[in-house]
């Protein structure tokens, strides 16, 4: 193995790096919304969403919902999203054990901030956009093909293929480091008690893996595996895999990631990027591409599954750590793909190469697609459409229907039929009563049961 350590000074240096603290917001309003929902325990749980509005503006105002983690209120992204005028909310007191929820619980709890936020006065549901990275672009993702009437979402480094990313390469790559650890003992004989260990001595040790910080951040998202019960059955992996949901999609995506990410390999992305070998610091049998046996969906990049007509795809170099730059995307593009070159995978970097400190700007791409409204930017696919169907009748998969705990909250049949019922007389009366005819009969004319056409009917009806 050709292997360059990093150096160990430099980064602990790096990290004691003082930030100069931004001066404290003001002219905004903050409210604390305890957002209800059910989980797959059948109990209902609260966690609290921050929403900040700067004062002055009109309402309704536009949202920007930041869904996962949660946006601090130093983050410059913020700051220029209340700057134009524009609401933000985003999740509080994160905890490390929602990345572990992240394909059950945690996707109930978006989906029911989303739902609670788009229905305050305050916010104008028509202009809502979502912004997320990495676990949090995952989730941009699956809001995307989960809901109708989002304006716009941004995915940075996200996760398109959970099967690919968790089961295989996670669980790959973390043999190598295992390895490594194997070796260290033998060389170092015993090694000593972990509880013993002082936290510098931790991070040297896990410093000096192939793949350091896959090694810290893996044990946080592995246990998602116990959502997979059955791990040959990929009709629920692709259930949550955006990738297999690329007909759901329903608005504009701009998705930005790096040649490099180790975390989240551009691979799922697009493979016409990814770098044939590996950097210097990585064995060369290393591979962090979509192995070739994996069929179907899951075996496909995104850029693949989606319509060729509508994706802009675009090889980008990447900034330098510390410039700052704008957003690249074609308005007329339903979806923009952009992939910053930055080299091979390298066993020391996270989503890049370099910790950055630059920002690409957003707001141009969230500012035109804001003045579009959802009335404009939505399209409803008949795939999109069974979806929402197989919710109304309380069949989702990724949305579990839950009865007999409380009908007044997120999880119940009662909400779940309220919002797909929202969502689609909205839709129908931005793009008319033709359109969603024509939408439902061509579903109707596909093999469907009996069940799905009765409940379409009904919905037809009542529009």
């Amino acid at each position: 193995m050709k292997q360059e350590k990093m150096d160990m000074e430099k980064v602990l240096a790096m990290l004691a790096q003082p930030k100069e603290a931004p001066p404290p917001l003001e002219n905004v309003e903050k409210k604390r919304l305890e957002i209800p929902y059910i989980t797959k325990e059948k109990k209902v749980e609260r966690r609290p969403v921050r929403l900040i509005m700067p004062k002055g503006s009109t309402c309704p105002m536009p949202l920007i919902f930041v869904p996962h983690y949660e946006m601090g209120e130093d983050a410059m992204e913020l700051r220029a999203y209340l700057q134009k005028g524009w609401a933000v909310a985003s999740a509080v007191e994160f905890d490390n054990k929602y990345n572990t929820q992240l394909t059950d619980d945690d996707l109930v709890f978006n989906n029911a901030a989303l739902y609670t936020l788009r229905n305050l006065p305050e916010i104008d549901r028509k202009r809502i956009a979502v912004v997320g990275g990495s676990a949090g672009g995952y989730m941009s993702l699956m809001l995307n093909a989960l809901q109708l009437g989002i304006c716009c979402s941004i995915a940075n480094c996200p996760i398109t293929n959970v099967y690919f990313n968790f089961y295989r390469y996670f669980v790959e790559a973390n043999q190598l480091n295992q390895k490594a650890i194997e070796e260290m003992s033998k060389a170092n004989g015993q090694v000593e008690d972990k509880k013993d260990r002082q936290p510098l001595d931790v991070m040297k040790s896990v410093m000096g893996l192939p793949l350091p910080f896959l090694a810290g951040l893996s044990g946080l998202f592995l246990p998602i595996l116990q959502n997979f019960p059955n791990s040959n059955d990929m009709t629920r992996w692709e259930a949550f895999s955006p990738v297999a949901l690329a007909e759901t999609f329903c608005n504009p995506i701009v998705i930005s990631h790096f040649t490099s990410d180790v975390l989240v390999p551009v691979d799922q992305v697009s493979k016409r990027f990814t770098y044939a070998e590996p950097g210097d610091s990585l064995p060369v049998n290393f591979s962090s591409r979509l192995p070739e046996d994996i069929i179907g969906k899951l075996g496909c990049s995104l850029e693949e599954r989606l319509p060729e007509g509508e994706t802009r795809i675009e090889c980008i170099p990447a900034l330098e750590a510390n410039e700052d730059g704008i957003l690249p995307y074609a308005a007329d593009k339903r979806f923009n793909l952009n992939i910053y070159d930055e080299g091979p995978v390298e066993g020391y970097g996270s989503h890049r190469i370099q910790p950055g400190t630059g920002r690409i700007d957003d707001t141009p791409y969230l500012e035109e697609m804001l003045s579009n409204t959802a009335a404009k930017t939505n399209v409803l696919t008949v795939e999109k459409l069974r979806l929402l169907l197989e919710r109304y009748q309380g069949k989702s998969v990724q949305l579990p229907t839950h009865e007999g705990v409380d009908d007044e909250v997120y999880g119940s049949l009662n909400i779940y039929r309220k919002e797909v019922f929202e969502e689609l007389s909205e839709w129908k009366k931005d793009n008319g009563a033709d359109a969603w005819r024509a939408v439902g009969k061509e579903l109707l004319n596909t093999q469907v049961d009996a069940t799905y056409q009765e409940e379409l009917q009904n919905l037809m009806e009542q529009f």
